[in-house]
């Protein structure tokens, strides 16, 4: 079997930082761990933003292993959705999949108390350095994520549903979980998804509300966006999603 190895990311001052600062320095440093399987596979990034969707992690581990190549940037934060930054000047916390474009950040961020003004400037400073250093020259980025039994769907992107203005197009197969599906930013991949019978969104990049996440900087900057969204303990479909894309990646994206 081949082993994961593991290495923390300098994302700002070389330093890999928990959720909550030990000490009172106020530079903030995003809870990110670089966990890789043989050699990083060339202009493609795996990404798992939120630390209580654990089906995604380990679908995600397991499927590199598999693989046997490749890295995910595993954001850890004490089991929470949400970062939180505690020191003696500014408390503050943020959904760390809303922090990729300016405007995300402004709203993403939830300050406490303190000096507010520094935590903005802190969040756009460590956000950018990130993007800068592991997302922005990527062709491809695979997210992993979970939903719950009540929460978000494929259905939520019919039209008519609460989150219609987001989808330029949408396949849906009857015969599977509504809670298991793709959501992506190019034709491409929707062509290639769907015609597998899986669920999938194509994101509406011209009408989508700018809320900071990964996908909305994606189209942005044109880079191929994969979201594998599964239910929370949906294993197997979740490995079966990734499988695909494993294909997906060999046909379009040959070392």
């Amino acid at each position: 079997m081949l082993l994961l190895f593991v290495s923390p990311l300098p994302i700002y001052a070389g330093t890999l930082a928990s959720d909550i600062p030990v000490s009172d320095n106020p530079v903030m440093v995003l809870p990110v761990t670089q966990i890789c399987a043989g050699a990083p596979w060339p202009n493609i990034v795996w990404i798992h933003v939120h630390d209580n969707e654990e089906t995604a992690r380990q679908t995600a581990l397991h499927a590199l292993r598999q693989i046997q190549q490749g890295c995910l940037l595993d954001f850890r934060h004490e089991g929470n959705r949400e970062v939180s930054i505690q020191n003696s000047q500014v408390s503050y916390q943020f959904d760390p999949n809303r922090i990729f474009t300016p405007k995300g950040r402004q709203s993403a961020l939830k300050c406490r108390q303190g000096n507010c003004i520094l935590a903005q400037e802190q969040l756009n400073q460590v956000a950018n350095n990130f993007l800068n250093q592991y997302l922005i020259h990527t062709h491809l980025i695979v997210a992993v994520h979970n939903n719950h039994l009540n929460g978000l769907s494929v259905r939520n992107y019919m039209p008519g549903a609460s989150m219609a203005q987001a989808m330029s197009q949408i396949a849906i197969n009857p015969n599977s979980d509504a809670h298991d599906f793709f959501y992506v930013t190019t034709q491409q991949a929707f062509n290639f998804l769907a015609s597998r019978n899986f669920n999938v969104v194509l994101q509406n990049s011209q009408q989508v509300h700018d809320d900071g996440s990964l996908s909305v900087w994606a189209a942005q900057r044109q880079i191929d966006y994969i979201n594998i969204e599964a239910g929370r303990g949906h294993i197997a479909t979740q490995l079966a999603m990734l499988a695909a894309v494993w294909t997906y990646m060999q046909q379009y994206y040959q070392m």
